[in-house]
């Protein structure tokens, strides 16, 4: 955390909202939030959400003389009076609860419908009805979709390729309808490949550094999907967190903005195998697969915008992420 953040944060006691408190994002932002002296409610339905993670919420609050700072709801934003009664006398709200997987969108997509769509909007609506200053919310880099153009820009997106991926791109002109239609303020964010510690390696979903340490930490053989040629731009949870405390700080131009948030490096999957190989030898094993159904390629973010505009600077590499991530992991699965 940057000298600016806890500058700007010191003495201010704001109310937020959390939603997907339960999740890898969400448990990272509440604590943040809490070191920070806020306010923070959460809440998660436990679709992908660990209770554990609540827990460890719960216990940081105790231990740090923040009891008062910290309310849970366990609560599905599918129930739009619900989400009113949790926007109430919020300043801020960080909309992180979604179901965030390709190859699981296609097989339940009505799931992705309800949960990422239907959700956003109720939670969407009910902020704009409350008194939140500003709604700042989790997009994917999926809505680039058919745009082979690397590295990817805010302004050039594709077709999408998945329903997840839809579901992305809905939301951000939802975020743009309300802007227009009502003028209540928003943030995007196009999440890259996400990393770090609180995110999940035991789901069927995993995202591919989790799944991928779990399985070599457990002696298992891993998967690579495709020849390893496909890129990724793998961003450390830690500097997801700035980005978007940078967009409560920020006197961004009144808008539904939307900005890449990345590491803004590209890193093939062969060459993640060898950053992994640092750490854990050369006798890792692994396949290749086949290449999955709705996934991108390659990807890359473009930061300039959000360099320019909301003065993000990422701060760790791939090594030095994965370092820190690997001491998370290693206290789940040895």
């Amino acid at each position: 955390m940057t000298e600016e953040i806890k500058n700007w944060f010191k003495g201010k006691k704001l109310r937020f909202l959390v939603t997907g408190a339960a999740g890898f994002v969400g448990t990272n932002l509440a604590l943040r939030l809490l070191e920070l002296g806020q306010s923070v409610t959460g809440i998660d339905s436990f679709i992908t959400g660990r209770i554990s993670n609540i827990e460890h919420i719960n216990n940081f609050a105790r231990e740090n003389g923040k009891t008062d700072g910290f309310k849970f709801i366990k609560g599905d934003l599918n129930d739009a009076e619900l989400c009113k009664k949790a926007a109430e006398n919020i300043d801020y709200v960080f909309h992180e609860a979604a179901i965030a997987s390709v190859p699981w969108s296609l097989k339940e997509p009505h799931l992705f419908h309800s949960n990422n769509d239907a959700a956003f909007f109720n939670i969407l609506n009910a902020s704009r009805l409350s008194t939140v200053k500003r709604f700042i919310y989790a997009s994917s880099s999926a809505v680039y979709g058919t745009n082979s153009n690397m590295p990817s820009v805010e302004d050039n997106i594709g077709e999408p390729l998945s329903v997840y991926g839809a579901a992305k791109l809905t939301n951000e002109i939802y975020a743009k309808a309300f802007f227009n239609s009502f003028g209540f303020e928003s943030v995007g964010f196009r999440y890259f490949n996400i990393y770090g510690k609180f995110q999940d390696p035991y789901s069927a979903y995993a995202a591919v550094i989790p799944i991928w340490v779990k399985k070599i930490l457990s002696n298992e053989r891993f998967i690579i999907n495709g020849d390893g040629t496909t890129t990724r731009d793998f961003c450390y949870i830690d500097d997801i967190v700035d980005i978007n405390l940078l967009a409560v700080m920020r006197e961004v131009e009144k808008s539904a903005g939307v900005y890449n948030a990345g590491s803004g490096k590209s890193v093939s999957l062969n060459a993640l195998v060898q950053t992994l190989k640092g750490f854990f030898g050369n006798d890792i094993s692994y396949d290749y697969g086949p290449f999955r159904d709705g996934d991108i390629k390659y990807s890359e973010a473009d930061i300039t915008k959000a360099e320019r505009e909301l003065g993000f600077n990422p701060k760790f590499s791939l090594k030095e992420g994965l370092e820190q991530s690997l001491r998370y992991y290693k206290t789940l699965i040895l």
